[in-house]
């Protein structure tokens, strides 16, 4: 196992892969806002850890120290630490049945009855009470002018308060 510098996982483990050895990346499909819209993202299932091992007994992890996107390889005390493979394979099988539950589309976020704050447009800023959810757009129930008035406004625009 290794520890990789902050935000280089793929990177690491692209290196690690070109240089022989067996990696894994357990990863995390995720709805994000980039850019004022909700994207899909693969993110890694542990912040920056991956796992490796050699192809063969005969191959040396010293050349691992120095691979791009490594920041040191995982050890008890002078000795690498070392998973169990029943254990990788659980997290394949986690990994994989995580995959086929997230979400298509970012709708799939709200429900009716959600706080959410409209960050982007006239209203930024101010939060309301989801009351539908289409594909595109939400209708958000909003204290205006001192009555409660639906507003609808495209999905990209709201997200989770803090």
């Amino acid at each position: 196992m290794v520890q990789t510098k902050p935000r280089q996982e793929h990177l690491a483990v692209n290196h690690l892969a070109e240089q022989g050895y067996h990696t894994y990346l357990p990863l995390l499909a995720c709805w994000k806002r980039r850019q004022r819209r909700w994207t899909r993202v693969q993110e890694a299932y542990f912040p920056r850890y991956a796992f490796f091992s050699p192809a063969h007994h005969q191959q040396s992890i010293a050349p691992v120290r120095s691979t791009s996107g490594v920041s040191r390889v995982i050890c008890f005390g002078h000795t690498p630490a070392t998973i169990a493979p029943h254990i990788l394979q659980e997290l394949h099988t986690l990994e994989h049945s995580l995959q086929r539950q997230h979400p298509d589309t970012p709708a799939t976020l709200f429900k009716s009855g959600d706080t959410v704050l409209l960050a982007d447009g006239p209203l930024s800023g101010q939060t309301g009470i989801i009351s539908s959810c289409a594909k595109d757009r939400v209708t958000v129930m909003m204290s205006l002018l001192g009555q409660n008035n639906p507003v609808t406004v495209p999905l990209h625009t709201v997200t989770h308060p803090p």
